[in-house]
């Protein structure tokens, strides 16, 4: 939208009005975006480089160099939502929300007082806030441990051996195979 659709007929048509129009709609639409970015920094699904950046130096928290903008949402969300009390349950949804049904696997030995957290190869970069999103809902009595779900001889029996031998060894165990 134009700021000539405000005007009336007449001026519409006058060279001189049509040069300011061309040279406002621009700076118009400029403050359109950032009113919409203002608006979208309120919420940490929807924020801006610039809104998470804000958030990131609220919490105190250092961003990657290579950190892309969902890695860093889900590292100021995990911090933004911390709540007590907290139960086992919790803890599932909290990872759920996180990483997805399929991003984990959680077991507890409440006999041995353990509690193994596995994250899917595709969030490996969430290891470490997951890891400290489970010290911090857990009990201190359990053992904690957060550790990536390698790539097991199941996962890759669906890929051809063709395929295979064009990865390392190293690739076939820690990297998402597609």
């Amino acid at each position: 939208m134009s700021i000539r659709d405000y005007w009336i007929e007449e001026i519409q048509n006058i060279e001189e009005f049509k040069a300011i129009a061309d040279a406002v709609d621009p700076e118009i639409a400029d403050i359109k975006d950032e009113i919409k970015n203002l608006i979208d920094d309120q919420f940490i699904e929807t924020a801006t480089e610039k809104g998470i950046a804000r958030r990131e130096k609220m919490l105190k928290i250092q961003p990657f160099s290579d950190d892309t903008l969902n890695t860093r949402k889900f590292r100021v969300g995990v911090k933004w939502n911390n709540q007590v009390p907290y139960s086992y349950r919790q803890l599932e949804k909290k990872l759920f929300d996180l990483v997805g049904e399929d991003g984990y696997t959680m077991t507890r030995n409440l006999a041995e007082h353990t509690l193994t957290i596995k994250i899917n190869l595709g969030t490996k970069r969430m290891l470490q806030s997951i890891d400290n999103i489970a010290r911090n809902m857990s009990p201190c009595n359990l053992i904690i441990t957060v550790e990536l779900q390698y790539n097991r001889h199941l996962d890759l029996e669906v890929f051809t051996h063709e395929y295979l031998g064009t990865k390392t060894h190293l690739q076939l165990r820690e990297e998402v195979l597609q």
